[in-house]
């Protein structure tokens, strides 16, 4: 089920920076400059940080840009509360989500370093009051703290939901070994360690505890002490209750506060972190310093380890030691982003070149405004890695219009007033020619460059890397292709005959559809989500996620009776389900039956 959220913006409310200072010059032209995906040469496309907000529904954002390895200035915009009206400065803290990651993984090493841990011993070893337990995988290849710090260590549980104000937290153990009141499943080893990215807070949660039992300390007590207050971070803490008194309220993409307002992450050392853009800043700005040999606090030797691939995540991107390493348009950056229930949150920062940006919002809508920021922060200072613009050229389009598909996925250039690309169920994004071959997508950036035998396109995100798409033959039918033209019933024959073919093909993945239909109900495309996650039903009658997904767009289009049909199907396909791994299943069930006794309460409530 998706956290919805909404928001109210106001003017700018605090800053570091003086009247009339050079650093407010910059400041105002980037509060006037948000630049798009595609800065076409002549042609202004630049948005005002405020009207983009209140467009979006983020109550608050705060910035902080540190330049020539200084932070240079931070500066909060809108409501941190936007039902009570407190403004956002810069002494609200924001949760940082995983970019608490990244100062875990400074701890971590610090405690290699001063021999409390070993990186490449068996994570075991360090380990008390909990094992992890062993398996083959585990006796072919050990877990390690590297190998955890990395997201190499093969360990499972992608990431924690928190829990609202009020519910019990769970210990780390129970949360390691998904034991009531934790609300994941358990943490283990299912893929061979060191053979493969794989993002794992799970593992990052091992770390935490590693940490607590070599020390001895409660973590939010051994992390100030070893990395907050030596670093200056000091309106920064891992404590989850009570929460800070400064602490921002969290929003949902429909503009509610989540409830209870703020969660809990005992998971501290994966998404705990309270903190602000200025002490992020101060963060990646030590890291930058150590590696220029400019640091007290942290050794050149730790830096560089920290910030050096260990194994690829995409093409053009990289994971070290709790950082991401990624190419800008050929420049090195490292950073990280964060999401927690109500808040985003986005670091990036040159790898050699002692400048960077941090960017927090209240809001789980924030990364749709950040790259616009981030843009904006980098041409105004000149950095190396901006985006330049493009110049719009005239051509023929007739080569380039058709249908394509990238696994399974499929898109249609086309010609209206503009060049459009076209996707199902989405709306139509403007292309700009750049070339004879090649148009340019204004939303994303990605690079669209026909082959030289008009078969496939090319397509080249500008931090993403490059994926083909076939030309799809004429006559050629994608369930998405069917469905949005209104053909339900070809839709769900064409999805049968391809997964007979091809039972993992992509264009018929399940989980794929469903993120569809929750991204249209984010967008309040509900007529839409609900045909998208009816034809999963339709299709997988004994998939009793498909079942509590359509229940779930039926209950936001305000269908009572067929929300409860279906969440009745889900809870009837749940035992047989093979899809959905043992350990979720009870929380599923507990899922399916709150909602229906909330949905079934109206009518057994009457006098």
């Amino acid at each position: 089920m998706l956290l919805g959220i909404a928001a109210a913006c106001s003017g700018p409310k605090a800053t570091t920076a003086p009247a009339g200072s050079s650093s407010a010059a910059r400041i105002a032209r980037i509060e006037r400059g948000l630049l798009p995906a595609v800065e076409v040469r002549g042609e202004d496309h630049r948005r005002a940080l405020v009207e983009r907000m209140r467009e979006l529904k983020i109550p608050a954002i705060a910035i902080a840009v540190f330049d020539r390895y200084e932070l240079q200035w931070t500066k909060a915009y809108g409501l941190a509360d936007a039902e009570a009206g407190a403004p956002a400065t810069e002494d609200t803290v924001f949760l940082a989500g995983s970019i608490s990651k990244s100062v875990n993984a400074l701890a971590a090493l610090k405690a290699v370093a001063d021999g409390t841990l070993a990186l490449d011993a068996p994570i075991n070893d360090a380990l008390t009051s909990w094992k992890l337990p062993d398996n083959e995988l585990t006796r072919a290849a050990p877990v390690t703290l590297r190998r955890l710090l990395s997201h190499t260590a093969g360990t499972t549980v992608h990431g924690f939901p928190g829990y609202a104000a009020g519910a019990p937290l769970p210990t780390i153990v129970q949360i390691l070994d998904g034991a009531p009141p934790a609300n994941t499943p358990e943490i283990r080893v299912d893929l061979a360690p060191g053979t493969k990215f794989r993002y794992s807070g799970g593992g990052i949660t091992i770390v935490q505890l590693a940490l607590v039992d070599r020390t001895r300390r409660p973590y939010p007590d051994l992390l100030r002490d070893r990395v907050l207050a030596p670093v200056g971070m000091t309106r920064s803490t891992f404590a989850q209750q009570p929460p800070p008194a400064t602490a921002a309220v969290g929003y949902g993409a429909d503009g509610k506060p989540i409830p209870g307002k703020r969660n809990a992450y005992p998971e501290m050392a994966a998404a705990g972190l309270w903190t602000t853009p200025a002490d992020l800043a101060r963060f990646f700005l030590e890291l930058g310093r150590a590696r220029a040999g400019q640091s007290r606090l942290i050794s050149r030797e730790l830096a560089t380890q920290m910030t050096t691939p260990v194994a690829e995540v995409e093409p053009g991107a990289s994971v070290g030691l709790g950082v991401f390493v990624t190419d800008r348009n050929g420049t090195k950056v490292f950073g990280h982003g964060g999401a927690d229930a109500g808040f985003q949150a986005d670091a990036t920062a040159s790898l050699d070149g002692g400048f960077g940006v941090v960017v927090m919002a209240n809001s789980e809508n924030g990364f749709q405004i950040f790259d616009e920021i981030e843009r904006a922060v980098f041409a105004e200072y000149g950095w190396p890695g901006r985006d330049e613009p493009v110049v719009r050229v005239a051509i023929d389009p007739a080569r380039l219009l058709g249908r394509y598909a990238y696994e399974g996925q499929p898109l249609e250039i086309a010609q209206g007033a503009r060049l459009e690309l076209r996707r199902p169920f989405t709306d139509p994004v403007e292309l700009v020619p750049i070339a004879p071959d090649t148009v340019v997508a204004l939303d994303d950036g990605t690079r669209y460059r026909l082959a030289a035998d008009g078969g496939a396109l090319e397509a080249k995100h500008p931090r993403r890397g490059r994926r083909t798409a076939a030309r799809l033959a004429d006559g050629a039918r994608l369930p998405l292709l069917e469905l949005e033209a209104g053909r339900f019933d070809s839709a769900a024959t064409a999805w049968k005959e391809l997964e007979r073919a091809d039972p993992k093909s992509p264009a018929v993945d399940e989980s794929a559809f469903n993120l569809l239909g929750y991204g249209l109900m984010i967008r309040g495309k509900t007529a839409a989500a609900i045909e998208v996650l009816r034809l999963v039903v339709t299709v997988h009658p004994d998939s009793a996620n498909a079942h509590d997904s359509l229940g779930e767009a039926y209950l936001t289009a305000g269908e009572r009776p067929h929300a409860i049909v279906e969440y009745e199907a889900a809870l009837a396909a749940l035992d047989g389900d093979p899809r959905l791994p043992p350990p979720f299943k009870p929380r599923f069930r507990q899922h399916a039956e709150e909602q229906l006794a909330k949905l079934r309460a109206p009518a057994t409530s009457s006098p």
